[in-house]
């Protein structure tokens, strides 16, 4: 019923997004933005790879937010999907706190 609070779809969208060269930052502003927006209670974002073509790897994190990973009382929601660009793969991991 709500697609920007299942982790799967919303990785899936930004490794998409990246694919079509899409600028990183305003990848993980804009998915942050969607999530939150639908009610989710926090929302964190980790991509890992050659980022922009860069020669070494690295990893960016967002978090905007509430996202408690050590309770079990809390409902998360995780994903992990790879997104194949021209440099090689980059990594996008999404976890969701639901309301």
């Amino acid at each position: 019923k709500q697609p920007n609070l299942s982790a799967y779809l919303v990785a899936l969208n930004a490794a998409d997004l990246l694919a079509r060269r899409m600028p990183y930052k305003r990848v993980l502003r804009q998915s942050l933005e969607r999530v939150m927006s639908s009610g989710a209670k926090g929302v964190r974002i980790v991509l890992a790879g050659r980022i922009n073509g860069a020669e070494i790897g690295r990893r960016e994190r967002a978090q905007q937010g509430k996202v408690t990973l050590s309770s079990i009382r809390e409902n998360i929601d995780y994903a992990s999907v790879p997104s194949l660009t021209k440099s090689g793969y980059i990594g996008v991991k999404v976890w969701i706190n639901r309301p």
